[in-house]
This record gives C-alpha cells, sequence and structure tokens, in this order.
C-alpha cells in the first residue's frame, strides 16, 4: 500500500508537498506487517519454547506459558518500547521537515531561494546547507526519484511554516510533474509485493488444507 500510494504521488501532474512527520507516519504504515510479524519471529528466536508453537505441540506450549509467561510479557514490553519508542522519537524529528515527490530538484532549489528572498532571508548555500547568518535548512535531492527533503535546522518555526506554506502554493509551478520512471518503480514494486503476498496466502492455504 505504501508502495502504491508513492506511485499515484508520482503520476500527478504537479508536485506534491509531503509533512516529513506524515511521510514518515506512512512509511511505518507501509511497514507494520514487517514490524509485527518481523517482531514475532524475532521474539519466538529469542524464546526457544515458543518453538513448540510451530511443532504444533500446544500441551508443551501452554506449560512453558504457564513457567515464563514473566519472559515472554518482558521481552514483548522491550520489543513495544523500542519499536514505539523510535517511531515517536522519529516522527517528532520529522516535523521539521518536508518531503517534496515527483520535482525537479533543481527548479525546487531556484524556487526556495526566491521564496527566502520574498520573506526577507536571502539564504546563502553551501553544498546543500543553506543559510542566512545563521543555518536555516539542508536539501537531500533525489534525482533519480525526482524527490526532495528539506530538513529545518534553524528556530525560527515562524519562518518554516511562512517557507512551507509558500511552498505549497509554489507546487502547481514547480517542474517535474506528470509520470515518470519513479511512478513505474513504484507501482513495479506494489504490484510485486501484492503477487508475493497472495502466492504466500495460497501456499499457506494449501499447506493448512493438507496437514489438517
Amino acid at each position: 500500500m505504501y508502495l502504491l500510494w508513492l506511485a499515484v504521488l508520482n503520476r500527478r501532474g504537479r508536485p506534491t508537498v509531503v509533512s516529513g512527520a506524515w511521510d514518515f507516519a506512512a512509511l511505518v504504515a507501509g511497514l507494520s506487517g514487517f514490524v509485527l510479524f518481523g517482531g514475532g519471529l524475532l521474539l519466538t528466536l529469542l524464546q526457544s519454547n515458543a518453538r513448540f508453537l510451530m511443532r504444533g505441540n500446544f500441551e508443551a506450549l501452554r506449560n512453558a506459558w504457564g513457567q515464563e509467561h514473566l519472559t515472554w510479557v518482558t521481552l514483548v514490553a522491550l520489543y513495544l518500547v523500542v519499536v514505539v519508542g523510535g517511531a515517536a522519537l522519529t516522527f517528532a524529528a520529522r516535523r521539521r521537515s518536508l518531503a517534496v515527490y515527483n520535482v525537479d530538484p533543481g527548479q525546487f532549489e531556484v524556487t526556495l531561494a526566491e521564496i527566502f528572498d520574498h520573506v526577507g532571508r536571502p539564504a546563502e548555500r553551501r553544498g546543500n546547507l543553506w543559510s542566512a547568518g545563521v543555518a536555516l535548512c539542508d536539501l537531500d535531492p533525489f534525482p533519480a526519484g525526482r524527490a526532495v527533503t528539506l530538513r529545518w535546522l534553524s528556530d525560527d518555526l515562524r519562518l518554516f511554516q511562512e517557507v512551507e506554506r509558500h511552498l505549497r502554493d509554489a507546487a502547481p509551478s514547480l517542474g517535474g510533474g506528470g509520470e515518470g520512471p519513479p511512478a513505474r518503480w513504484c507501482m513495479s514494486g506494489a504490484i510485486g509485493s501484492l503477487s508475493i503476498v497472495v502466492f504466500c496466502v495460497v501456499v499457506l492455504v494449501f499447506t493448512y488444507a493438507r496437514l489438517g
């Protein structure tokens, strides 16, 4: 679903500006299957008695749960703290960033310079760092994927909000709109992932039916 969402963004006729926090939230949603099932697999490997489940020995699993339920709960709690805590910290950090999809990075940089001039804060560029007396922002362009990530470094949040508003207003005039290679890559990835999921479900159902 995440790859499909990216494919839709990259097929639009104009660039799309997405808050960095919500862009990360979409990524987490896309990885939720790995987080849940991968976490379950990791905890199973860490807790040897959980292998009774894979062997179908439910009586032994029930006995092991009665004896070691505190260990199991502790492992699950630690995993949730690491995953949820890490996601929350990253979400908070990404609130000062913007992700722009389906855009020509060169045109985006020109437009950003014009916006800084318009708000009365002409910026000087050194590599990907933009500053005006103090560091303002850092750009991470991805030309092959027609995307740019803007990370705000200054403590002036009002200026960030004003720059974001002007970028959203200028999005229709930024170059790079229309379907391109990134849209095809994401759509191919989405179709491929869906095909793998369907295949695994069919194999699982077939195996369960044979064992039953």
